[in-house]
């Protein structure tokens, strides 16, 4: 069976424009596309999920993700209310995060507004 990389081209195909999702009338997520650069604001999640895996597990998880967006020269930045905590793919500069996930492709740039987030999804 062929393996399909599904978010890594969704992330490529996207080369300018943004979405905003809001809940009721609160907003909660934006997203937008700019050249090389997908950014990803997480202003609240409005629900919790019961069974998730641990933050190192998912940071883990992101190595093959963030492997193809490099390749790609595609940047994806994930932002928590306005301000960054996670950069995966080309402009990555690991340092922290190499060691956890032993890739050259994730940077971690805001640990504690990471570990809000992580308990946010």
């Amino acid at each position: 069976m062929k393996h399909l990389n599904l978010s890594a081209n969704f992330l490529t195909y996207l080369e300018n424009g943004s979405l905003s999702i809001s809940t009721g009338k609160k907003p909660s997520m934006n997203f937008k596309s700019i050249d090389n650069r997908r950014i990803l604001d997480v202003i609240d999640i409005p629900i919790k999920l019961d069974k998730k895996p641990g933050l190192i597990k998912q940071l883990t998880e992101a190595k093959t993700l963030a492997k193809d967006l490099s390749k790609k020269n595609i940047t994806f930045e994930i932002h928590l209310k306005g301000e960054p905590v996670l950069k995966l793919g080309k402009d990555a500069k690991p340092k922290l995060a190499k060691i956890v996930t032993l890739s050259s492709d994730i940077e971690i740039t805001d640990l504690k507004k990471l570990k809000k987030l992580s308990d946010l999804i």
